[in-house]
């Protein structure tokens, strides 16, 4: 824990020693002190996809970018509520998925915040497919203009560079972004499933860019709507 812990720091410096002082700049814009959600998906006996070449589990590359999202965001003078902090599932005894999920709902509400944002790593058959995606609820009109404000910032600092195409932020029936009554997306930061987006998602400094892409898209959102 102590080594984690001490790994988390030194990503967290470099990180803010390359991007702080655009995040500082950012803050100011904001009226008030607004809450986000963040959601590291997955935990505990529910690792989510692996990494095809290194077996990385999805829940502790989510752990790693939430936590580091959490950190810019409190960075800028906004409060986090997180879902989670550790490796362990948030239920207690035998892992039962339902709960899981719930407990997940139940933090949001008790939140009351401005944006949820969910942290996971995508899968596909075809290995060849890469990039950084974001999801939202088909009935959520602010959801979807969150999710298209993470998406064109993804695809200028990754997909664009790296994959060579954008994408665009995408509807779908997910328990969370249904749940939420606040604007909420699902960002799937890359597939565990390609070499390439496996090798950088592993890669300390490369998550702490995508955090900070993530965190400048929801300070523009929030700012858009004066939050």
């Amino acid at each position: 824990m102590r080594r984690a812990a001490c790994a988390l720091a030194l990503t967290l410096a470099a990180a803010a020693a390359l991007f702080a002082p655009a995040a500082v700049s950012r803050a100011i814009d904001l009226r008030d002190i607004p809450t986000v959600v963040v959601d590291a998906g997955h935990g505990g006996e529910d690792g989510g996809v692996t990494g095809r070449l290194t077996g990385v589990k999805e829940s502790d590359l989510n752990l790693a970018v939430a936590l580091v999202l959490g950190e810019y965001l409190e960075s800028a003078g906004m409060r986090v509520v997180y879902t989670r902090v550790n490796a362990d599932a948030l239920t207690s005894g035998e892992f039962d998925k339902r709960r899981d999920m719930h407990l997940r709902a139940e933090i949001i509400a008790r939140a009351a915040p401005d944006a949820v944002v969910s942290i996971h790593m995508n899968t596909f058959p075809d290995h060849s497919r890469r990039g950084a995606q974001a999801f939202y609820d088909a009935g959520d009109e602010e959801g979807a203009r969150l999710a298209a404000a993470v998406q064109e910032m993804l695809n200028d600092d990754f997909n664009l560079p790296d994959a060579g195409r954008g994408f665009s932020a995408l509807a779908a029936d997910k328990f969370l972004l249904r749940e939420s009554a606040a604007p909420a997306v699902i960002v799937e930061c890359g597939f565990l499933s390609n070499g390439e987006d496996e090798a950088a998602l592993t890669d300390p400094l490369y998550r702490a860019r995508l955090a900070y892409t993530v965190f400048r898209a929801i300070t523009a959102y929030l700012s858009s709507r004066g939050a």
